[in-house]
């Protein structure tokens, strides 16, 4: 996207976006920018476990989804500048 190439995006749901739609609270990330300029104490290893006593289902995932999760965040704030600067729990 970033360097023009095209995009096709494939949802199951029958609505775009899935069960994410419902996520209106904000985006899960640790370690990211704006965790670190307010001084909050978070880590990869955390939001990890935090996910799995969640329930999920299939580790090898979680671990991708949560070891990327801060480098996603910040891409989305530097990129689109959006504010994701409120942080919860």
């Amino acid at each position: 996207v970033e360097c023009g190439g095209k995009t096709l995006l494939v949802d199951k749901s029958s609505f775009c976006g899935g069960n994410s739609t419902k996520a209106t609270s904000g985006i899960n990330g640790a370690a990211t920018k704006t965790q670190k300029d307010k001084g909050v104490d978070d880590s990869v290893e955390l939001f990890t476990s935090d996910t799995l006593k969640g329930g999920a289902k299939r580790p090898e995932v979680v671990k991708v989804l949560c070891g990327n999760s801060g480098a996603d965040v910040d891409w989305l704030v530097d990129k689109f500048d959006l504010d994701l600067s409120l942080l919860a729990r």
